[in-house]
């Protein structure tokens, strides 16, 4: 079964981080020009906090349809998670396509790596 599944690989999707005034909101972009269909974000997090190991809770966010040249927000960070690794699965259809994708986040990435961001007029950080 799992060999008749043709994956794509994916294109112009990404996941974002932008900073507000007290936290970082956490956004897919569709850069396409077609509507991602039926998207999901399984999204869960672990590190060490305080000295402490910690995993979070895997939370699964069912976002529909992106339309194309959009972006569409899905989580809010405290800036203490930015601590922390951060795991993003994606999966998506486009027509009848499935499309998967897993985005990391790791600590080592910071404001100083707010970069020009696809469809937003606001830097963030990028992941690809």
């Amino acid at each position: 079964m799992k060999k008749d599944l043709q994956i794509e690989e994916v294109n112009g999707v990404y996941v974002a981080f932008l900073p507000n005034r007290d936290n970082w909101s956490v956004y897919i972009i569709n850069n396409r020009s077609e509507t991602l269909e039926t998207v999901i974000v399984n999204a869960s997090g672990e590190g060490k906090l305080h000295g402490k190991e910690k995993h979070t809770a895997t939370l699964r966010f069912l976002l529909n349809d992106v339309p194309a040249k959009s972006v569409k927000p899905f989580e809010l960070l405290m800036p203490e998670s930015l601590k922390l690794s951060h795991r993003y699965w994606v999966s998506y259809y486009i027509g009848n396509q499935i499309f998967d994708k897993k985005f990391i986040y790791t600590p080592e990435l910071q404001e100083d790596d707010l970069q020009d961001l696809p469809v937003f007029d606001s830097p963030g950080i990028l992941l690809t």
